[in-house]
Protein backbone atom coordinates (compact mmCIF):
# COMPACT_ATOMS: atom_id res chain seq x y z
CA UNK A 1 0.00 0.00 0.00
CA UNK A 2 1.30 3.32 -0.75
CA UNK A 3 2.19 6.12 1.71
CA UNK A 4 -1.27 8.22 -0.52
CA UNK A 5 -3.66 5.28 -0.36
CA UNK A 6 -2.73 4.90 3.41
CA UNK A 7 -3.15 8.53 3.93
CA UNK A 8 -6.32 8.50 2.81
CA UNK A 9 -7.72 4.98 3.75
CA UNK A 10 -6.91 7.01 7.22
CA UNK A 11 -9.45 9.93 6.29
CA UNK A 12 -12.14 7.91 5.51
CA UNK A 13 -12.39 5.75 8.47
CA UNK A 14 -12.28 8.76 10.41
CA UNK A 15 -14.99 10.20 8.62
CA UNK A 16 -16.73 7.27 8.73
CA UNK A 17 -16.59 6.93 12.66
CA UNK A 18 -18.48 10.27 13.32
CA UNK A 19 -21.94 9.05 12.47
CA UNK A 20 -21.57 5.46 14.02
CA UNK A 21 -21.72 7.92 17.67
CA UNK A 22 -24.94 9.15 16.34
CA UNK A 23 -26.31 5.72 15.55
CA UNK A 24 -26.14 4.61 19.21
CA UNK A 25 -28.62 7.73 20.12
CA UNK A 26 -31.11 6.85 16.96
CA UNK A 27 -32.53 3.82 18.87
CA UNK A 28 -36.20 2.58 17.69
CA UNK A 29 -39.12 4.01 19.75
CA UNK A 30 -36.79 7.28 20.08
CA UNK A 31 -37.42 10.50 18.18
CA UNK A 32 -35.10 11.54 15.45
CA UNK A 33 -31.84 13.04 17.01
CA UNK A 34 -31.02 16.57 15.29
CA UNK A 35 -28.78 17.11 12.05
CA UNK A 36 -25.29 17.46 12.27
CA UNK A 37 -23.93 20.76 11.14
CA UNK A 38 -22.77 20.30 7.56
CA UNK A 39 -24.50 16.73 6.94
CA UNK A 40 -27.66 16.74 5.19
CA UNK A 41 -31.09 15.20 5.43
CA UNK A 42 -33.75 13.98 2.53
CA UNK A 43 -37.16 13.17 4.02
CA UNK A 44 -39.47 11.24 1.75
CA UNK A 45 -43.35 12.43 3.34
CA UNK A 46 -45.49 9.74 3.45
CA UNK A 47 -49.15 10.79 3.22
CA UNK A 48 -50.45 8.17 1.20
CA UNK A 49 -50.88 10.80 -1.80
CA UNK A 50 -47.99 10.77 -3.95
CA UNK A 51 -44.69 12.56 -3.92
CA UNK A 52 -43.05 15.25 -1.36
CA UNK A 53 -40.02 14.83 -0.37
CA UNK A 54 -37.97 17.63 2.00
CA UNK A 55 -34.10 18.12 1.95
CA UNK A 56 -32.75 19.98 4.50
CA UNK A 57 -29.10 20.22 3.01
CA UNK A 58 -25.66 21.41 5.04
CA UNK A 59 -25.63 24.92 5.31
CA UNK A 60 -29.40 24.91 6.45
CA UNK A 61 -30.90 25.72 3.14
CA UNK A 62 -34.27 23.99 2.65
CA UNK A 63 -35.85 22.42 -0.29
CA UNK A 64 -38.75 20.27 -1.40
CA UNK A 65 -39.26 18.38 -4.18
CA UNK A 66 -43.09 17.89 -5.07
CA UNK A 67 -46.34 18.11 -3.44
CA UNK A 68 -48.31 15.33 -3.90
CA UNK A 69 -52.40 15.34 -3.75
CA UNK A 70 -53.78 12.62 -5.71
CA UNK A 71 -56.59 12.96 -3.80
CA UNK A 72 -58.91 13.77 -7.68
CA UNK A 73 -57.29 10.05 -8.76
CA UNK A 74 -60.37 8.01 -9.41
CA UNK A 75 -59.57 4.39 -8.54
CA UNK A 76 -61.68 1.64 -6.73
CA UNK A 77 -61.42 1.60 -3.51
CA UNK A 78 -58.50 0.08 -1.62
CA UNK A 79 -56.78 0.53 -4.96
CA UNK A 80 -54.96 3.65 -3.65
CA UNK A 81 -52.91 3.59 -0.22
CA UNK A 82 -55.27 5.44 2.73
CA UNK A 83 -53.89 8.94 3.49
CA UNK A 84 -51.86 9.00 6.66
CA UNK A 85 -51.95 10.03 9.35
CA UNK A 86 -55.62 10.22 8.75
CA UNK A 87 -58.30 12.01 6.27
CA UNK A 88 -58.76 14.85 9.01
CA UNK A 89 -56.90 17.02 6.94
CA UNK A 90 -55.65 17.29 3.21
CA UNK A 91 -51.84 16.48 1.92
CA UNK A 92 -50.64 19.58 1.94
CA UNK A 93 -51.48 20.33 5.56
CA UNK A 94 -49.68 17.27 6.77
CA UNK A 95 -46.64 17.98 4.42
CA UNK A 96 -46.48 21.58 5.92
CA UNK A 97 -46.98 20.35 9.27
CA UNK A 98 -44.19 17.45 8.97
CA UNK A 99 -41.65 20.79 7.69
CA UNK A 100 -42.57 22.37 11.02
CA UNK A 101 -41.19 19.90 12.97
CA UNK A 102 -38.17 19.05 11.32
CA UNK A 103 -37.03 23.10 9.46
CA UNK A 104 -34.00 24.31 11.08
CA UNK A 105 -34.23 27.74 12.63
CA UNK A 106 -34.69 30.47 10.95
CA UNK A 107 -38.30 32.64 8.92
CA UNK A 108 -39.59 29.48 8.55
CA UNK A 109 -39.96 29.89 4.56
CA UNK A 110 -38.90 27.45 1.87
CA UNK A 111 -36.35 28.17 0.04
CA UNK A 112 -36.70 25.88 -3.14
CA UNK A 113 -39.58 23.94 -4.13
CA UNK A 114 -38.83 22.06 -7.40
CA UNK A 115 -41.62 20.41 -9.14
CA UNK A 116 -41.07 17.59 -10.99
CA UNK A 117 -43.73 17.50 -13.66
CA UNK A 118 -47.58 18.31 -13.87
CA UNK A 119 -49.66 15.21 -12.05
CA UNK A 120 -51.62 15.59 -9.34
CA UNK A 121 -49.65 13.24 -7.53
CA UNK A 122 -46.60 15.28 -7.65
CA UNK A 123 -48.12 18.38 -7.60
CA UNK A 124 -51.60 18.59 -6.66
CA UNK A 125 -50.52 19.74 -3.19
CA UNK A 126 -48.53 23.24 -4.04
CA UNK A 127 -51.30 25.56 -3.91
CA UNK A 128 -51.85 24.42 -0.27
CA UNK A 129 -48.30 24.73 0.64
CA UNK A 130 -48.25 27.32 -0.98
CA UNK A 131 -51.26 29.36 1.37
CA UNK A 132 -49.23 27.89 4.29
CA UNK A 133 -45.76 28.89 4.07
CA UNK A 134 -43.65 31.46 1.77
CA UNK A 135 -41.31 29.79 -0.74
CA UNK A 136 -38.08 31.85 -2.22
CA UNK A 137 -37.70 30.01 -5.40
CA UNK A 138 -39.65 28.02 -7.43
CA UNK A 139 -38.44 25.52 -10.10
CA UNK A 140 -40.70 23.79 -12.66
CA UNK A 141 -40.48 22.75 -16.30
CA UNK A 142 -42.78 25.29 -17.72
CA UNK A 143 -42.62 28.65 -16.89
CA UNK A 144 -43.97 31.11 -18.09
CA UNK A 145 -45.90 29.97 -20.54
CA UNK A 146 -46.15 26.74 -20.17
CA UNK A 147 -46.56 25.89 -23.83
CA UNK A 148 -44.02 23.71 -25.65
CA UNK A 149 -43.24 21.01 -25.36
CA UNK A 150 -45.97 19.80 -24.05
CA UNK A 151 -48.93 22.61 -22.89
CA UNK A 152 -50.10 22.98 -19.01
CA UNK A 153 -54.08 23.99 -19.75
CA UNK A 154 -57.34 23.93 -17.43
CA UNK A 155 -58.60 23.86 -14.52
CA UNK A 156 -55.87 21.94 -12.26
CA UNK A 157 -53.50 24.57 -14.51
CA UNK A 158 -54.85 27.63 -13.60
CA UNK A 159 -55.09 26.66 -9.52
CA UNK A 160 -51.59 25.90 -9.79
CA UNK A 161 -50.40 29.72 -11.57
CA UNK A 162 -52.51 31.25 -9.50
CA UNK A 163 -50.47 30.09 -6.53
CA UNK A 164 -47.46 30.98 -8.08
CA UNK A 165 -48.90 34.83 -8.95
CA UNK A 166 -50.01 34.72 -5.09
CA UNK A 167 -46.38 33.54 -4.18
CA UNK A 168 -44.83 35.92 -6.00
CA UNK A 169 -47.21 38.68 -4.84
CA UNK A 170 -47.09 38.24 -1.07
CA UNK A 171 -43.17 36.75 -0.81
CA UNK A 172 -41.32 37.97 -3.60
CA UNK A 173 -40.61 34.63 -4.85
CA UNK A 174 -38.53 34.25 -8.38
CA UNK A 175 -40.06 31.67 -10.45
CA UNK A 176 -37.92 29.94 -13.00
CA UNK A 177 -37.72 27.08 -15.87
CA UNK A 178 -35.81 24.49 -14.78
CA UNK A 179 -32.74 23.74 -16.67
CA UNK A 180 -31.11 20.58 -17.56
CA UNK A 181 -27.39 20.72 -17.68
CA UNK A 182 -27.49 23.60 -14.44
CA UNK A 183 -25.51 23.74 -11.63
CA UNK A 184 -26.79 27.51 -10.61
CA UNK A 185 -30.12 27.36 -10.02
CA UNK A 186 -30.07 25.18 -7.09
CA UNK A 187 -27.06 26.22 -4.48
CA UNK A 188 -26.35 26.48 -0.91
CA UNK A 189 -28.16 29.83 0.11
CA UNK A 190 -26.35 30.63 3.25
CA UNK A 191 -22.85 29.19 3.44
CA UNK A 192 -21.98 27.70 0.14
CA UNK A 193 -18.25 28.11 0.50
CA UNK A 194 -17.76 25.82 3.49
CA UNK A 195 -19.22 22.29 0.95
CA UNK A 196 -17.78 23.13 -1.40
CA UNK A 197 -18.32 19.37 -2.52
CA UNK A 198 -22.14 20.04 -2.79
CA UNK A 199 -23.98 20.15 -6.52
CA UNK A 200 -26.83 19.73 -8.06
CA UNK A 201 -26.75 18.78 -11.37
CA UNK A 202 -29.85 19.25 -13.04
CA UNK A 203 -30.27 15.93 -15.47
CA UNK A 204 -33.64 16.19 -17.56
CA UNK A 205 -36.93 18.24 -18.51
CA UNK A 206 -39.16 18.83 -21.14
CA UNK A 207 -37.51 15.32 -22.74
CA UNK A 208 -34.17 17.24 -23.02
CA UNK A 209 -30.93 15.50 -21.24
CA UNK A 210 -27.60 17.02 -20.32
CA UNK A 211 -24.94 15.70 -22.65
CA UNK A 212 -22.43 15.43 -20.30
CA UNK A 213 -20.72 18.19 -21.80
CA UNK A 214 -20.73 21.64 -19.71
CA UNK A 215 -24.55 22.57 -19.24
CA UNK A 216 -25.39 21.37 -22.88
CA UNK A 217 -28.78 19.42 -23.02
CA UNK A 218 -30.22 18.03 -26.31
CA UNK A 219 -34.03 16.52 -27.01
CA UNK A 220 -35.03 13.04 -26.78
CA UNK A 221 -37.34 13.79 -29.13
CA UNK A 222 -37.71 14.69 -32.49
CA UNK A 223 -39.70 18.05 -33.47
CA UNK A 224 -42.60 15.99 -35.21
CA UNK A 225 -43.52 14.32 -31.75
CA UNK A 226 -44.58 15.62 -28.81
CA UNK A 227 -43.39 13.94 -25.31
CA UNK A 228 -46.16 12.50 -22.93
CA UNK A 229 -46.10 14.46 -19.29
CA UNK A 230 -44.26 12.11 -17.59
CA UNK A 231 -41.13 12.45 -19.82
CA UNK A 232 -40.69 16.08 -19.61
CA UNK A 233 -40.22 15.21 -15.85
CA UNK A 234 -37.00 17.11 -14.24
CA UNK A 235 -34.55 15.60 -12.25
CA UNK A 236 -31.30 16.13 -10.80
CA UNK A 237 -28.28 14.23 -8.99
CA UNK A 238 -27.60 15.70 -5.89
CA UNK A 239 -23.98 15.71 -4.90
CA UNK A 240 -21.97 16.18 -1.05
CA UNK A 241 -18.48 14.35 -1.45
CA UNK A 242 -18.71 11.14 -2.23
CA UNK A 243 -22.43 10.68 -1.75
CA UNK A 244 -24.79 10.38 -4.44
CA UNK A 245 -28.21 10.92 -4.50
CA UNK A 246 -31.19 10.61 -7.83
CA UNK A 247 -34.50 11.92 -8.07
CA UNK A 248 -36.25 11.57 -11.74
CA UNK A 249 -39.86 12.60 -10.97
CA UNK A 250 -42.24 9.92 -13.69
CA UNK A 251 -39.57 9.33 -16.73
CA UNK A 252 -39.98 6.31 -18.60
CA UNK A 253 -37.60 3.71 -19.67
CA UNK A 254 -38.97 0.29 -20.64
CA UNK A 255 -40.64 0.61 -24.48
CA UNK A 256 -42.94 -2.11 -23.79
CA UNK A 257 -44.40 -3.57 -20.23
CA UNK A 258 -47.07 -5.55 -19.41
CA UNK A 259 -50.43 -4.51 -18.88
CA UNK A 260 -50.69 -8.00 -16.68
CA UNK A 261 -49.18 -10.96 -16.07
CA UNK A 262 -51.61 -13.14 -17.24
CA UNK A 263 -50.86 -12.11 -20.80
CA UNK A 264 -47.56 -11.93 -22.59
CA UNK A 265 -45.68 -8.93 -22.24
CA UNK A 266 -45.90 -8.06 -26.30
CA UNK A 267 -49.90 -8.52 -25.88
CA UNK A 268 -49.57 -5.83 -22.83
CA UNK A 269 -48.86 -2.78 -25.01
CA UNK A 270 -48.26 -1.94 -28.82
CA UNK A 271 -44.89 -1.19 -29.87
CA UNK A 272 -43.33 2.15 -28.59
CA UNK A 273 -40.87 4.66 -30.41
CA UNK A 274 -37.82 3.94 -28.58
CA UNK A 275 -36.97 7.89 -28.04
CA UNK A 276 -39.61 7.42 -25.17
CA UNK A 277 -36.85 5.58 -23.35
CA UNK A 278 -35.67 8.62 -21.27
CA UNK A 279 -33.75 6.65 -18.27
CA UNK A 280 -31.03 4.94 -20.44
CA UNK A 281 -29.85 8.86 -21.99
CA UNK A 282 -30.25 9.98 -18.31
CA UNK A 283 -28.53 6.96 -16.81
CA UNK A 284 -25.65 7.74 -19.27
CA UNK A 285 -25.20 11.44 -17.71
CA UNK A 286 -25.87 10.17 -14.03
CA UNK A 287 -23.60 7.65 -13.29
CA UNK A 288 -23.20 5.22 -10.14
CA UNK A 289 -25.21 6.93 -7.27
CA UNK A 290 -25.94 5.69 -3.33
CA UNK A 291 -29.42 6.29 -3.31
CA UNK A 292 -32.00 6.71 -5.91
CA UNK A 293 -35.80 7.49 -6.28
CA UNK A 294 -37.55 5.03 -8.53
CA UNK A 295 -38.92 6.48 -11.76
CA UNK A 296 -42.93 6.55 -11.71
CA UNK A 297 -42.74 5.07 -8.04
CA UNK A 298 -41.55 1.43 -9.36
CA UNK A 299 -44.13 1.42 -12.13
CA UNK A 300 -43.95 -1.28 -15.32
CA UNK A 301 -42.87 1.16 -17.56
CA UNK A 302 -39.81 1.94 -15.78
CA UNK A 303 -36.20 1.19 -13.96
CA UNK A 304 -34.73 -0.67 -17.59
CA UNK A 305 -32.02 -3.04 -17.00
CA UNK A 306 -29.31 -0.36 -18.22
CA UNK A 307 -30.44 2.16 -16.18
CA UNK A 308 -30.05 0.09 -13.14
CA UNK A 309 -26.74 -1.30 -14.33
CA UNK A 310 -25.41 1.92 -14.49
CA UNK A 311 -27.07 3.46 -11.26
CA UNK A 312 -26.10 0.13 -9.53
CA UNK A 313 -27.97 2.10 -6.09
CA UNK A 314 -26.54 0.61 -2.79
CA UNK A 315 -30.68 1.83 -1.41
CA UNK A 316 -33.43 2.32 -3.59
CA UNK A 317 -36.54 4.11 -2.38
CA UNK A 318 -40.15 4.79 -3.84
CA UNK A 319 -42.94 6.41 -2.43
CA UNK A 320 -45.98 4.48 -3.78
CA UNK A 321 -49.77 4.84 -3.31
CA UNK A 322 -51.26 2.73 -5.81
CA UNK A 323 -51.10 -1.40 -6.15
CA UNK A 324 -49.35 -1.78 -9.28
CA UNK A 325 -46.22 0.00 -7.59
CA UNK A 326 -43.98 -1.54 -7.35
CA UNK A 327 -44.70 -3.95 -10.40
CA UNK A 328 -43.53 -7.18 -10.39
CA UNK A 329 -41.50 -6.78 -13.43
CA UNK A 330 -39.68 -3.98 -11.77
CA UNK A 331 -39.25 -5.34 -8.59
CA UNK A 332 -37.71 -8.48 -9.98
CA UNK A 333 -35.08 -6.22 -12.23
CA UNK A 334 -34.41 -4.17 -8.93
CA UNK A 335 -33.02 -7.92 -6.96
CA UNK A 336 -31.37 -9.14 -9.67
CA UNK A 337 -27.66 -9.42 -9.24
CA UNK A 338 -27.18 -10.03 -12.94
CA UNK A 339 -27.58 -6.56 -13.74
CA UNK A 340 -25.74 -5.17 -11.07
CA UNK A 341 -23.74 -7.42 -8.08
CA UNK A 342 -24.04 -6.70 -4.14
CA UNK A 343 -26.06 -6.10 -1.96
CA UNK A 344 -29.48 -3.62 -2.12
CA UNK A 345 -31.73 -2.31 0.44
CA UNK A 346 -35.34 -1.26 -0.78
CA UNK A 347 -37.78 0.87 0.56
CA UNK A 348 -41.26 1.96 0.00
CA UNK A 349 -43.53 4.41 1.74
CA UNK A 350 -46.09 2.24 1.86
CA UNK A 351 -46.76 -1.39 2.20
CA UNK A 352 -50.12 -3.86 1.98
CA UNK A 353 -52.58 -1.99 3.14
CA UNK A 354 -56.06 -3.20 3.48
CA UNK A 355 -57.71 -4.22 -0.08
CA UNK A 356 -54.02 -4.29 -2.07
CA UNK A 357 -53.33 -8.23 -2.15
CA UNK A 358 -57.29 -8.87 -3.86
CA UNK A 359 -56.37 -5.63 -6.26
CA UNK A 360 -53.05 -7.32 -6.93
CA UNK A 361 -55.10 -10.45 -7.62
CA UNK A 362 -57.37 -8.74 -10.30
CA UNK A 363 -54.39 -7.23 -11.70
CA UNK A 364 -51.90 -10.08 -12.31
CA UNK A 365 -53.42 -13.39 -11.02
CA UNK A 366 -53.61 -15.24 -8.15
CA UNK A 367 -50.22 -17.21 -8.18
CA UNK A 368 -48.59 -13.76 -9.50
CA UNK A 369 -50.10 -11.57 -7.12
CA UNK A 370 -49.51 -13.55 -4.33
CA UNK A 371 -45.55 -14.17 -5.10
CA UNK A 372 -45.55 -10.89 -5.72
CA UNK A 373 -47.13 -9.55 -2.37
CA UNK A 374 -44.49 -11.97 -0.57
CA UNK A 375 -41.64 -10.57 -2.02
CA UNK A 376 -43.01 -6.85 -1.26
CA UNK A 377 -43.51 -7.78 2.29
CA UNK A 378 -39.99 -8.84 2.29
CA UNK A 379 -38.10 -5.94 1.37
CA UNK A 380 -36.06 -3.94 3.96
CA UNK A 381 -38.68 -1.40 4.94
CA UNK A 382 -42.19 -1.08 3.62
CA UNK A 383 -44.37 1.50 5.76
CA UNK A 384 -43.12 4.85 6.93
CA UNK A 385 -41.58 8.66 6.40
CA UNK A 386 -37.78 7.58 4.90
CA UNK A 387 -35.05 9.46 5.32
CA UNK A 388 -31.89 9.50 3.81
CA UNK A 389 -29.24 11.06 6.86
CA UNK A 390 -26.14 11.99 5.59
CA UNK A 391 -23.04 12.85 7.41
CA UNK A 392 -20.54 15.68 7.17
CA UNK A 393 -18.49 15.37 4.12
CA UNK A 394 -20.96 12.48 2.62
CA UNK A 395 -18.56 9.59 3.92
CA UNK A 396 -21.55 7.45 4.96
CA UNK A 397 -25.13 7.32 5.54
CA UNK A 398 -28.07 6.10 6.81
CA UNK A 399 -31.66 5.26 6.46
CA UNK A 400 -34.08 5.92 9.14
CA UNK A 401 -37.95 4.93 8.87
CA UNK A 402 -39.69 7.41 10.84
CA UNK A 403 -43.68 6.35 12.30
CA UNK A 404 -46.76 7.69 9.88
CA UNK A 405 -49.57 6.63 11.56
CA UNK A 406 -49.18 9.43 13.82
CA UNK A 407 -47.51 12.84 14.29
CA UNK A 408 -44.85 11.30 16.90
CA UNK A 409 -42.44 10.67 14.48
CA UNK A 410 -40.63 7.70 16.34
CA UNK A 411 -38.26 5.87 14.93
CA UNK A 412 -39.67 2.79 13.46
CA UNK A 413 -35.89 1.35 12.43
CA UNK A 414 -32.22 2.43 11.73
CA UNK A 415 -30.40 1.20 8.51
CA UNK A 416 -26.40 1.74 8.12
CA UNK A 417 -24.12 3.37 8.12
CA UNK A 418 -23.77 2.80 4.46
CA UNK A 419 -20.19 3.92 3.01
CA UNK A 420 -20.87 6.09 0.18
CA UNK A 421 -18.83 5.18 -3.06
Amino acid sequence: MTLRSIFLAGIFAGAAALPQTRTQAQAVGELLPPRLDGGMDIHHINTGEGAAAYFILPDGTTMMVDCGDGGDIKRPPQYKAPRLPDESRPPAEWVARYIEKFRPAGDGALDYLVISHFHSDHMGGVPGLGRLMPIRKILDRGWPDYGRPSAFTGEFADKYKAALKDQIERHHAVVERFKPGATDQIVLRKESAKYPGFEIRQLMANAEVWTGQGTQARSRFPATEEPNENACSTGFRLRLGPFDYYTGGDIPGVLTAEASLKTPLSAGRGPVKEWRDMESPVAWVTGPVDVAMLNHHGGSDTTNAFFLSVLQPRVMLAQIWATPQVSPAVLQRLLSEDIYPGPRDIFTTNGLWPGRKEHLVATYGEEAALRHAAGLEKLTATQGHLVVRVAPGGATYQMIVLEDSDESFRIKSVHGPYESR
